[in-house]
This record gives structure tokens, C-alpha cells and sequence, in this order.
């Protein structure tokens, strides 16, 4: 349960500000798609639909009916914005989002070394992350290890930015509660494709599963 917690907080800064980013895109069928090597699905493609209807819904789904209502979501977004909002002054800055980030993936971090350690002696086996593989790169530089790191933090900077152009409508580098609550409009009403006025299951693209 407490790990459940942690990984829908951790999601729930990346949905609303990371999804509602995505809003300010084109619409499906609006213009070409984008090309996202960095910053995973686009926010046109199929993918980007599914894993955005699954974090709603099992963040905001308050009657676990499997679809997430307009009211639910206004709800859950509110939610949100005032944990994020620690000065309580109606408006979030990059310094708040950020620390709000960090804190939940720090629970997060902390979370998997308690279970590492639990289940240590079940799966008992040498530790070799401070070694290289035999036939890997070295993990120094921008070819192992660290390389993804600084791969991986040059695409939250700039996904982050991103986000702030499209959200922060009045350019004041602060996001309001109406500004939230706009982008987060625009991505509903685009997420319900069928127009019934909840997001479903019948709203994600026919995919095979495999």
C-alpha cells in the first residue's frame, strides 16, 4: 500500500504538468508528429493516450468505475496543485515543482533500497555495480553510466521548459491554478476522444498486444 502511494505521488507532478505539456501540442490529426528521441512517446502518438489514461485513472478514478469524469479529474488536478503549492500563495514556481519531484522520488529511492534489503538473502548474488561487464564501455563519461545521467537530466531541462512555455500562459514563470487547470482541460478534452465526457477505455487506439 505505502509503495503504491509513493509511485502515484511520484506520477502526479509528470501527469499533470508533464501531460498538460503535451496539451499545448497539436491534436491528433491536426499536424505531423513530433519526434520525441528523448523525452519518450510524443504527445500525439498512441503510447503517450495509454500511459496518460492509466496514471489518471489511478490517480483521479475516485469510484473506481474505470473511467475518469471531468469532476474527478478537476479534483484530482486541485489536489495536486495545492501539495505542489508549499507557499500556498495560489501559484507554483520551477523551484516547487522541482522540489516536489525530487521529495516523491526520494520516498521512491528510499522505498526500493528498504525492499533491496528485505529480499537481499532470498536473491543473494555478488554485487558488481561498481564494475564494469566484461565488453562494456566504461561507465565514466558520456558513454556509460554517467553519460545516460547527463543524457537523462539534459531531457528534464528541457522538457521542463517545455512545459513552462506551454502552460505559463501570461510568461510571469509562474503557473496559477487557472493556468493548470486550462492545460488540464485542453488534455481531457482531447484525451476523450469519443466525446461521452469521460476518459475510458474506450478512448485509447486498437492495438494489438503483441
Amino acid at each position: 500500500m505505502y509503495r503504491n502511494k509513493l509511485i502515484l505521488a511520484a506520477l502526479s507532478s509528470t501527469l499533470i504538468f508533464g501531460a498538460a505539456a503535451g496539451a499545448g501540442f497539436a491534436a491528433p490529426g491536426d499536424g505531423p508528429r513530433q519526434h520525441h528521441g528523448m523525452g519518450g512517446p510524443g504527445p500525439n502518438s498512441d503510447a503517450f493516450r495509454e500511459i496518460t489514461y492509466v496514471r489518471m485513472l489511478k490517480q483521479f478514478d475516485a469510484n473506481k468505475d474505470g473511467k475518469v469524469s471531468k469532476d474527478e479529474a478537476t479534483a484530482g488536478i486541485d489536489k495536486i496543485f495545492t501539495a505542489i503549492d508549499t507557499n500556498k500563495d495560489g501559484s507554483l514556481t520551477p523551484g516547487e515543482i522541482r522540489a516536489y519531484r525530487q521529495a516523491q522520488m526520494q520516498a521512491m529511492r528510499d522505498q526500493r533500497k528498504q525492499e533491496a534489503g528485505e529480499n537481499k538473502d532470498a536473491n543473494a548474488a555478488p554485487d558488481t555495480s561498481d564494475d564494469n561487464e566484461p565488453g562494456q564501455p566504461s561507465r565514466d563519461g558520456h558513454d556509460g553510466r554517467d553519460g545516460h545521467r547527463w543524457m537523462r537530466h539534459g531531457g528534464n531541462i528541457m522538457r521542463a521548459s517545455i512545459m513552462m512555455h506551454r502552460i505559463d500562459t501570461d510568461e510571469n514563470g509562474q503557473i496559477s491554478r487557472q493556468e493548470a487547470t486550462a492545460a488540464y482541460d485542453k488534455l481531457f478534452t482531447r484525451m476523450d476522444r469519443n466525446k461521452d465526457g469521460v476518459i475510458s477505455i474506450d478512448d485509447m487506439p486498437d492495438r494489438p498486444l503483441l
